[in-house]
């Protein structure tokens, strides 16, 4: 499979040639706000006018992106792109110690490709490079979440009434897949709180 490296700051990514990473940037902003929407099948669903479910996930999208700027300034929010197409986005904060992956998000149509499983292997490789290990939460009635990670080596740390922390060590990167053994996704999610923490569908 052909590698390319794409940078981040500090942080950089061995991806298969049809993935790219880039910076958010000012008119993506279309796409993020379709992005988060198809995310919010629970909201969509409610019996209620669509002019108010619409505004009702576009607050539901500014809580979410405030809490991410109030608890990770320096995060960066990144497009994923397939073959010069962007079909999702991935927030990640690098920390002196470890990398938190806050969120993952895959549009609809891109889903159950491999897309968020490679990234997810991308971050393991640039973490085990830097010394460092991964962290994120899921949700804990996301077994399809929480199975993909276990597969991947993470380990639970701890959990609240919603939320499972999840570890990953660099020397557990070893027995796992690499980015030549990609596996179509599992269904990942996104639900962030204002204390960053994700259950992604991608």
């Amino acid at each position: 499979m052909h590698v390319i490296l794409t940078s981040l700051g500090v942080l950089v990514y061995k991806l298969p040639a049809a993935l790219g990473l880039r910076e958010v940037h000012e008119d993506d902003q279309a796409f993020l706000d379709v992005l988060y929407a198809s995310r919010r099948e629970d909201l969509r669903q409610m019996p209620m006018d669509a002019a108010f479910i619409a505004q009702m996930i576009k607050m539901q999208q500014h809580v979410q992106m405030e809490g991410v700027r109030l608890n990770y300034p320096e995060a960066r929010h990144v497009i994923v792109e397939h073959a010069g197409q962007p079909v999702g986005r991935v927030i990640i904060h690098a920390g002196s110690d470890e990398l938190r992956l806050i969120d993952i998000a895959i549009i609809p149509s891109a889903q159950r490709q491999g897309i968020a499983k490679t990234i997810l292997l991308a971050l393991q490789a640039d973490a085990q490079d830097q010394g460092k290990g991964v962290s994120l939460a899921v949700e804990q009635t996301n077994f399809a979440a929480r199975g993909l990670y276990l597969k991947l080596g993470f380990v639970a740390l701890g959990a609240d009434a919603l939320f499972e922390q999840m570890h990953w060590q660099a020397q557990e990167l070893a027995g796992t897949n690499t980015l030549n053994e990609v596996l179509p996704a599992n269904t990942l999610a996104n639900k962030i709180t204002q204390q960053g923490q994700f259950d992604a569908t991608a």
